[in-house]
């Protein structure tokens, strides 16, 4: 009894479920990315808003001039703010080393 391998045809749907999770894998990078830069534009508002609010004596979360982390209600209540972040570091990473491979 010998061993050949698998078939062709399974090589073919391994191939083709590899490349299907590829490209899985590259739409989730981009959506994590897009989260990332959804939430820390949340965080840009949430900051411009405490601050300009801050001059006139307060704002609707807290009458109070000083602005702390602990006022950032909207950021800090995303269970993925600090996971987004995370992964478009990683994201911007892989698009940096893709361009330069590309450059060369």
């Amino acid at each position: 009894m010998s061993q050949q391998g698998p078939p062709a045809d399974a090589k073919q749907a391994q191939a083709a479920a590899l490349a299907e999770l590829e490209a899985a894998q590259k739409k989730k990078r981009q959506i994590d990315a897009t989260l990332a830069n959804l939430e820390h534009s949340i965080y840009a508002f949430e900051g411009s808003y405490l601050d300009e609010t801050a001059a006139s004596g307060g704002n609707i979360i807290k009458k109070k001039i000083e602005v702390t982390e602990a006022d950032r209600l909207f950021s800090t209540s995303s269970g993925t703010y600090q996971q987004s972040l995370a992964a478009k570091r990683q994201y911007d990473a892989e698009v940096i080393a893709i361009k330069n491979v590309s450059s060369k």
